[in-house]
This record gives C-alpha cells, sequence and structure tokens, in this order.
C-alpha cells in the first residue's frame, strides 16, 4: 500500500470511529439536550461533529460533559451563628452546616471537610473542649487541613420567617469570593429550598460552572428529609450512637422516622443500634426499610447500608468487607470505614492487622474514643496490659462523661486480678449512666467472694434501669445462672421463661442459644435426661455450626450419656471431638482440649481407671480453666468456664484412686477465699458439700462443719427433696449432735 492511501485509510478509520463514539456515547442523553441548548443550530450530536461550529467551544463542552475532575476542590463549612435570641434554636449553629457538608459531598467537583474531621483537627490542636468553633478558629483548622476555602454563616427569625446569610472566602487571603442569603417560610423551608440555594452559591464561589453545578444534583431534601425535627432527632440518635448509648440513640431515631417514615439514614443507624441490643427483628426490619429508601441518601451511605445488611442480615462477612475496601478506596480520609476495616479484622482474630485501620484513625483523630478503646481490647487480647491501660486512660480522657472508657478499665484490671480496682472503676461507668451493663460485673465480683445476695441485688439493679428488651433479656439470663449455681432450680426455670418472652419477639436466636443452654443444665441437674439432651440440641441448633460449637455440644451430651451409664456412646462421642479439633481457631484451641480431655478423663473415672484418669488430667495445663476468665460479664464463654467445665474431676480421680489427702488439697484449690489466687472462677456450691464429706471421712470434724453449713446457706432456697441438701443436713445435725 502506498504511502497516500495509507494516510487516507488511517484517516477514515479514525473519522469512524469518532462518529461512533459520538453516536452511541452522546445520543440520546441529558448530555445532547445541554449541547444543543448550546448550540442551538445543531440538530443531533452526530450534526454537532459534522457542523462548522467554533472548535473550542465544541471542544469545551465535550471536556465537561465526559471527563472527571482533575481534583476537587477542598472546602470547609463551620458552625453557623445563631442570631434569633431563642436558644431552642441553637441546634441549627450544627444542623445547617451538617446539611449543607451532606449536600456538597455529592458533588464529584468538591472536597468538603466532615463535620468528624473539623472536630479531629481541634484534637490535633489540643482544643478538643472548644464548645465554639469561630471565625478564627475556622481559618486555623483550614490552614492546618490545606483547605482553600471557608464558609461562614449565620441564621436568624422574623415571625415565621427563618433567613440563612453565608459568606465564602479564600482562606490564606480571606479574600471575599461570594456572600449569599436565602428565606422562606417556617423551619422546614431550610430542608426544603434553603440549602439547595445556598449550596448552589457556594458552588459558584469556588469556581464551579453552571453546568458542574447542574451535574452535581445537590437536592438535600433527596438524600435525607423534609423535617428539621426529624433532622435534629437524627443527630441526637448518631451522636448517642457513637457513645455506645444504643437505647438512647433507638428513641432519638425512632422519633426522627415517626416524623418522617421514609428517613433512609435514621433506619440505617436504627438498625445498628437494634442489632447491638440484640434485637435482630427490629434490626432486620430497619435494615430493610433504609434499603428501600436507599435511594434518598448519599452514595456513601448507601455503600454503609449495603455492607452492613450484608454483615448484620445476611452473615456474609466478605461482601462486608468489598464494600469497605470501596468506601476505603472512595472517602481515605473517613474515620468511620477505618473502625469498622478495624473491627472486621478484630473478629476475624488478626489482631495484628486490626492495628493499622485504628492507627489510621489515631493520625486523623488523635481523641477518638472508640479507636483509643479497640487498640486497648487488641492489646489486652495479645497480652501487652501495659499498652493496654495506656490506650483506655486515654480513652477516657478524651471522654470523661461517658461510662465505657471506665467499663474497659474495668475489665483489664479484672482481667489481671485486681479485683477492688475493678469494682471501683465499673461504679464510676454505672454513675456516668445507671443502665450500663457494669453492673452485671460489679454482680459477678460479688459472686466470686460467694456474696450472692449483693450479686442477685446488682442484677435487679441492672433490670430495673435498662429499658431495651435485648439488654433485660442479658439480665434475666445472668439471674438465671445465679439462681442455677444456687441449686434453685425451678426459680431458675421460671427466670428464663421470663427471659424468653423477651428473646422470642426480637427474633434474637443467640439469646434463645443462652436460654436452651441453661435449661439443659437445670434439667441435668433434675437427673430428667432427655430433656436436658434435647434443650442443649435447641442450643447448638441456634448457634453457628462452627468446629468449637461441635467439640462443645459433643462434650455436654457425653456428659448425659454417662449419667444414664452408656459409656460406650459417650466414648463415640469423644471420638466425634476428634476430628473438628485441628480445624479450630486459635482463640477456642484450648477450650477445645480442654472438652476433649475431660470427656476422656470422666469416661476413664467410669471405667473405674482413675489412675489413668489423673495422667489425662495433669498433663493438662488448661485444666486451669480460670486463667481465661477474662471479663466477668456473663456470657456463655464466661458461664461455660463456671458451669460446663466441672473442674472438680480432679479432685474426684484423685479420690477414687484412694489419695484423699490430695482430694481435699485440690478441692481446698477450687474453693479458696481470695478469687485472685484460684482465677476468677466462681465457686460451685457443691463444692462445698463434696469437700465437708472428705473432711468428715478423715475425721476433721469442726472443718466438715464448716463446711456443710456453708453450704447450706448458699442452698438455703433450695427444694427440701435435693438429695445433697438432704444428705448435708442429715451429716450436719449428726457432727453437732456429737459434739
Amino acid at each position: 500500500m502506498d504511502p497516500i492511501t495509507l494516510i487516507l485509510t488511517i484517516v477514515g478509520i479514525i473519522i469512524a470511529l469518532v462518529f461512533g463514539y459520538l453516536q452511541v456515547i452522546v445520543p440520546f442523553t441529558k448530555k445532547e439536550v445541554k449541547f444543543t441548548k448550546k448550540f442551538p443550530f445543531v440538530v443531533s450530536t452526530t450534526d454537532a461533529a459534522i457542523a462548522k461550529v467554533d472548535a473550542k467551544a465544541y471542544a469545551k463542552v465535550i471536556e465537561e460533559q465526559f471527563q472527571l475532575p482533575a481534583e476537587r476542590r477542598p472546602i470547609a463549612v463551620i458552625p453557623f451563628k445563631n442570631l434569633t435570641g431563642d436558644k431552642s434554636f441553637d441546634y441549627l449553629s450544627e444542623a445547617i452546616p451538617n446539611l449543607l457538608i451532606t449536600n456538597l459531598e455529592q458533588s464529584k467537583y468538591l472536597s468538603v471537610m466532615t463535620w468528624e474531621r473539623m472536630h479531629d483537627l481541634l484534637g490535633v490542636l489540643g482544643k478538643e473542649d472548644v464548645q465554639v468553633i469561630d471565625d478564627r478558629l475556622g481559618f486555623e483548622l483550614c490552614k492546618l487541613d490545606g483547605i482553600n476555602n471557608i464558609v461562614l454563616g449565620s441564621f436568624t427569625r422574623a415571625g415565621n420567617m427563618f433567613a440563612t446569610d453565608l459568606k465564602v472566602l479564600e482562606v490564606s487571603s480571606k479574600h471575599l469570593l461570594r456572600t449569599a442569603n436565602s428565606k422562606g417560610e417556617g423551619i422546614d423551608s431550610i430542608l426544603r429550598t434553603q440549602i439547595d440555594e445556598l449550596s448552589m452559591h457556594i458552588a459558584h464561589g469556588v469556581g464551579l460552572s453552571d453546568s458542574k453545578i447542574d451535574r452535581s444534583n445537590m437536592r438535600i431534601a433527596d438524600v435525607t428529609t423534609n423535617s428539621m425535627e426529624a433532622y435534629n432527632y437524627f443527630l441526637r440518635g448518631r451522636e448517642q450512637y457513637e457513645k455506645v448509648y444504643y437505647e438512647d440513640a433507638r428513641r432519638y431515631l425512632e422519633k426522627a422516622i415517626e416524623i418522617d417514615p421514609s428517613f433512609a439514614s435514621a433506619y440505617y443507624y436504627l438498625a445498628r443500634s437494634c442489632f447491638l441490643l440484640n434485637d435482630l427483628k427490629a434490626s432486620k426490619e430497619a435494615f430493610e426499610k433504609a434499603k428501600a429508601f436507599s435511594g434518598r441518601v448519599t452514595e456513601k451511605e448507601r455503600l454503609y447500608i449495603e455492607g452492613n445488611y450484608a454483615s448484620d442480615i445476611q452473615q456474609d462477612p466478605e461482601e462486608y468487607y468489598r464494600v469497605l475496601r470501596q468506601l476505603e478506596k472512595k472517602y481515605p480520609k473517613e474515620k468511620r470505614v477505618q473502625v469498622c476495616l478495624g473491627m472486621y479484622y478484630a473478629t476475624k482474630g488478626l489482631f495484628h492487622r486490626a492495628i493499622e485501620p485504628f492507627t489510621k484513625v489515631l493520625e486523623l483523630d488523635p481523641n477518638h474514643g472508640s479507636s483509643l478503646n479497640a487498640l486497648g481490647y487488641i492489646h489486652v487480647t495479645m497480652n501487652d496490659y501495659a499498652k493496654a491501660m495506656e490506650y483506655f486512660k486515654q480513652y477516657a480522657a478524651v471522654a470523661p462523661d461517658d461510662a465505657n472508657p471506665f467499663d474497659s478499665m474495668g475489665d483489664l484490671n479484672f482481667r489481671l486480678g485486681q479485683l477492688d480496682e475493678a469494682r471501683a472503676q465499673y461504679r464510676k461507668a454505672i454513675s456516668a449512666k445507671p443502665d450500663f451493663v457494669s453492673s452485671l460485673k460489679i454482680a459477678y465480683i460479688h459472686a466470686l467472694y460467694e456474696d450472692y445476695a449483693d450479686a442477685i441485688d446488682w442484677i435487679d439493679r441492672y433490670i430495673t434501669d435498662s429499658s431495651s428488651a435485648g439488654m433485660t433479656a442479658i439480665g434475666y439470663w445472668c439471674k438465671a445462672f445465679h439462681t442455677y449455681l444456687l441449686g434453685d432450680l425451678d426459680e431458675t426455670l421460671h427466670i428464663l421463661d421470663t427471659a424468653e418472652g423477651l428473646v422470642e419477639p426480637m427474633q434474637w436466636r443467640f439469646g434463645k442459644a443462652l436460654i436452651n443452654w441453661i435449661r439443659a443444665h437445670v434439667y441435668y441437674d433434675m437427673k430428667e435426661f432427655d430433656l436436658s439432651r434435647n434443650h442443649l440440641k435447641n442450643c447448638y441448633a441456634y448457634l453457628p455450626d462452627t468446629p468449637y460449637n461441635t467439640v462443645e455440644c459433643n462434650l455436654s451430651l457425653g456428659m448425659i450419656e454417662l449419667n444414664q451409664k452408656k459409656i460406650d456412646s459417650a466414648r463415640t462421642l469423644l471420638a466425634a471431638i476428634e476430628p473438628s479439633l485441628p480445624d479450630i481457631d486459635a482463640e477456642h484451641k484450648d477450650h477445645a482440649l480442654l472438652c476433649h480431655d475431660l470427656l476422656h478423663a470422666e469416661i476413664l473415672l467410669a471405667q473405674d481407671s482413675p489412675y489413668k484418669a489423673i495422667t489425662v488430667l495433669e498433663k493438662m495445663p488448661q485444666l486451669k480453666v480460670d486463667v481465661w476468665m477474662r471479663m466477668p460479664a456473663i456470657d456463655r464463654t464466661s458461664a461455660n468456664l463456671n458451669i460446663l467445665f466441672n473442674t472438680s474431676v480432679l479432685a474426684r480421680a484423685h479420690y477414687k484412686n484412694g489419695a484423699t489427702d490430695k482430694a481435699i488439697l485440690e478441692y481446698e484449690r477450687l474453693i479458696a477465699p481470695d478469687p485472685a489466687t484460684r482465677g476468677r472462677c466462681l465457686i460451685r456450691p457443691i463444692w462445698h458439700y463434696e469437700l465437708a464429706k472428705l473432711y468428715e471421712e478423715k475425721g476433721l470434724q469442726i472443718q466438715a462443719a464448716q463446711q456443710y453449713k456453708k453450704f447450706l446457706e448458699i442452698w438455703q432456697n433450695v427444694d427440701a427433696d435435693r438429695d445433697e441438701k438432704t444428705d448435708a443436713q442429715k451429716r450436719l445435725a449428726r457432727l453437732e449432735a456429737a459434739n
């Protein structure tokens, strides 16, 4: 092919490609309409390519239509001044800037300093206690974060007419770029018209063209609400949510939704609050509403809704993680996404990896309380207790009026065996918020000292103060746990009925599992083994199908089989545990080994092989389960350590092996009066009775009488027909008569 023909061919191909691009990409869109408005003599986009229009003007239109901005223009909106003379409108000082920020964020041409970021920078300046950000401080914050433009404003009222004024200034020179005002009838006019009008003026002020503003889709009522009252409740609810006061958040958010039933962001925070309050039914309903109205949120909020829906409702952590990474890419200075990523890694047991996102948050905001708290617990898990306490103390310093920092410090004190210090911190938490979960932790500490009356009082106080059905159900479950240990089985079942009445409407599967778990143990003690087995299977049916749960279930079923003298069945269950052990995560590995070895030892005892049982048990460093009692809140993990793992097996094995003195020493270790020396597990009252019998056998009558009295004092509300109680009463009477 000769050069001229080649050139003509190439030109022809290029023209064809250009024409094809214009015909396929541009036609029948709003872009075509805008183009024909600018060039009214052009009938179609194809004609535009052919018509002899001004080349520069045409190129400019094409560039504006199809190219994203190379860089977003940074801008900040600081609190507005209340000039109404009425303090009841003070909330608008923050509400109006928040609304403007939300609206401006929708523009791909603007990078807006978020409200959170503004408060982060106050912390950097050491001014986190500042209540009002004035103009001078606003300029300082902008310079610190490289923000070129700032919006200052005020609002006033005349009768029912609300008016808003603002100025857009260049930060470096304080040169006035734009002034604007807007007004309307009634406070809701702020949402109906004023925020949109002011947003357009701000965009003009920082130099955006009309075409870019048109494409920014800045219509605030479309992505929030049309009611200022609803928005005020939303802001208050979101604030309580951030402080982990989920029931308070729920109340405010429900009020917001009552006013505006299509307020998607309010549904989102309500869904999260209900989820964390264990009300899964309400959470799912709120999430469904959030998704249904997700067309009425910003892109960022829509992604959060989709991510948390995948995590909380669909139980799809991988989709949740995918959404989080998308959020992280789009909003690199967004603290919330880093917090979510950190929590995601932590729940996966990837503690070292979890540190990085929380550290990023603290780089943005050194006073971010929930990140300080999370890093504290991560370092607790990594056994770096000094570093953990540093983080908790920082948390308390930045949030001195909140309950959670004190509760966290109390948890660390408890883990270190510093029970008096732990109790003092928990009391501080309750002083800050009377219905905080710390009451249940104080109850547990009282139970450690066998002060059950005070323990029950603290639980009752928590139940009375709690206003959430999910949290109240936890209170009743804790009470049932204690009354079970006290031997009052009928009362335990009655309390569990009350808890179930709260749990059932919430569709809280884990709550149902907890209730069935204690019922299984109650019927086990009643020797109603079929009922015990049924409730145990119900319990694990509500729990995730994990290797550890399989191991734990088989241990409990094995114990039922042994009590029915079905040793071969118990051995089958022991064998079923072994294939699951390699697949168990590091956090539960020792627990699973303990399940296996305890069941093995119990089987050997049932086969009259106490020496072999002792050999198994003495090779178990994990026998002292108290070292895992990390926190006093009564959940299934800590309850397992107190009930499921009956560590008196070693004492019983020594006794059956003829070593009564060794058996006595082991029981004395289990009931040591100082909880710190025996770890942080509760004393099972039955151990007093079992030890008393050994003392009596050895002729130690005074010690025996003391243990019988202690046992009967704790079991005072137990039915008279319980064999252990009847036997203890007879034995004590015989000892007292002999003396």
